[in-house]
């Protein structure tokens, strides 16, 4: 957990900034929970359903097959586009561009009078959506101080997790309407995030180290003194971060300019490797099968309305999960909390095929009671995870340079992962029903085994200092990480992050125009 000193560098404009753009992250958490839900509500089938032999409205198997995994070709969209319409346009213009797309897109969904229609629109939200997972946490990630980075990055996970209890709250409001009320009320929710980020973006700070990329040094500084206390300001600090990072900039622009072809040389691929299982392990180990099936599949095992009150506390405790993940990443670190969240999600995974396969577990009050407490705890244990280290884990070693890169190779194993696990899951059900439970603790276990030898623990490093920790050498094992001491510029801009008065930065530019490496001692035992 961040200490009482790392808070004390947090401003009312940092705090601003960062509550701005999380408003996107509401929107985010209204879509993943309002069409799970829809899906188990009558207003919703009799709208976009047809009737089964036995005279029930339902969405036939091909149909919610398409409805759930086709929208992540407009997330995919959104992640290919982030990158490059991000460092031309920076990230005030793309947050402005995703809540517009957004509005348009619930318009469309208002006004659908078929099932194809309706799915264009959320096909269009999730464009916003894969803008949302890489803009947002990438924007917090390049404003706040190194100590709270993982917490300001990770935090769009909790939020997402709380609007997740109003949709089930809103579905349980309208769990027996038959009118079209019962869904259009809850479309209508998705629009007003939007409406309220883009009333608020104009009073924003762009990032400072976006507009240094573009050579626009004075903006850069005015802003980070607006995002900096006091205290720091007087004392010089945002005009040494300034130096530091453009040292840093310039430096990595001196050795190449980034291009996509990296990501499959030197260090880079496996650092593309690692983003790929985690956001595999994410999304295939449980959470997209909760997201995209839950309530109809707790409805269809004889729970009826009772399904949304569940799905309450399944939210809640998500929301707990994650809150209480970004609290102590940075303190108990990455590599612990995923690998006891991924231990436990295999566990809670074989326990839904167990008990949610059985032949009576539409009457078996006990085998229910199992099973619902395995979905809550599975969504915890996805949020202590990888739910929420995915985004902080990828953003952060990407460093400075192919940060934005490498948030698109996570980004689009995000949707791949979602895609396949949305579309293949109500044919496996077909199959063989709730024991798929197995089939996600297999890959939740390859998530385990890959936090237990692999997973780098980079809680408290600045993104400059990233890149040393992969080149030098280009192979570690993921405990070997924590212990290592950088001595480069990005070790410099962590030590001004962390407001250490006794340390100096001494950036010096070598005649080629690369940036020499400083040693700058501290308290004779301490090396930057």
């Amino acid at each position: 957990m961040p200490s009482l000193a790392d808070w004390r560098s947090v401003t009312p404009m940092l705090m601003f900034c960062i509550l701005t753009f999380a408003t996107a992250d509401f929107t985010f958490g209204l879509d993943t929970g309002t069409f799970g839900n829809l899906q188990a509500m009558p207003a919703f089938l009799n709208e976009f359903g047809e009737r089964n032999a036995a005279g029930k409205m339902i969405l036939n198997t091909n149909r919610k097959s398409v409805m759930n995994s086709v929208v992540y070709l407009g997330r995919m969209v959104g992640v290919f586009i982030f990158e490059p319409a991000t460092e031309r346009f920076g990230f005030k213009m793309m947050f402005v561009f995703l809540c517009a797309v957004q509005l348009i897109a619930v318009v469309i969904e208002l006004t659908s009078k078929e099932w194809i229609q309706f799915t264009v629109g959320r096909v269009l939200t999730y464009v916003t959506i894969g803008l949302i997972e890489a803009v947002i946490p990438s924007y917090s990630a390049e404003i706040a101080p190194a100590p709270l980075r993982g917490f300001f990055a990770g935090l769009f996970v909790p939020l997402q997790s709380s609007v997740g209890m109003l949709t089930s709250g809103v579905a349980k409001a309208f769990a027996t309407t038959q009118g079209k009320v019962g869904w259009i009320i809850p479309i209508t929710l998705q629009g007003i995030p939007s409406l309220i980020g883009l009333s608020l973006i104009w009073f924003t700070v762009e990032s400072p180290r976006w507009l240094l990329s573009k050579g626009r040094e004075e903006e850069a500084l005015h802003n980070l003194r607006r995002l900096r206390n006091q205290r720091d300001v007087d004392a010089g600090i945002p005009e040494a971060e300034i130096e530091a990072i453009k040292s840093a900039i310039a430096y990595s622009n001196s050795i190449s300019q980034g291009s996509w072809m990296e990501l499959f040389t030197g260090s880079y691929w496996r650092r593309s490797v690692y983003a790929a299982i985690m956001f595999m392990a994410y999304e295939a180990g449980g959470n997209q099968f909760y997201n995209a099936y839950g309530p109809s599949f707790l409805v269809e095992a004889g729970l009826g309305s009772k399904t949304f009150i569940y799905g309450i506390i399944v939210n809640l405790f998500g929301a707990i999960g994650s809150l209480t993940t970004i609290l102590t990443t940075d303190t108990i670190g990455r590599r612990p909390l995923c690998i006891i969240g991924s231990a436990s999600l295999v566990l809670w995974d074989c326990l839904i095929g167990a008990f949610g396969g059985a032949d009576d577990i539409t009457t078996n009050t006990q085998k229910q009671n199992i099973m619902v407490a395995s979905f809550i705890l599975l969504i915890f244990s996805t949020k202590v995870a990888f739910a929420t280290h995915s985004f902080i884990v990828t953003t952060e070693m990407g460093g400075v340079r192919m940060r934005k890169k490498l948030m698109m190779v996570g980004a689009f194993h995000d949707v791949l992962w979602s895609f396949l696990t949305a579309f293949f899951t109500p044919y496996i059900m077909k199959s063989i029903h709730a024991h798929i439970g197995f089939l996600f603790a297999g890959i939740a276990g390859i998530g385990l085994l890959y936090a237990i030898f692999l997973l780098p623990e980079l809680s408290g490093r600045s993104l400059e200092e990233v890149d040393e920790l992969f080149e030098k050498p280009r192979f570690r094992w993921g405990w070997q990480y924590k212990g290592v001491v950088t001595t480069g510029a990005g070790a410099q801009i962590a030590n001004l992050e962390r407001h250490d008065a006794a340390a100096h930065a001494d950036v010096e530019t070598g005649k080629d125009g690369e940036v020499g490496q400083h040693i700058v001692e501290v308290d004779d035992d301490r090396k930057y």
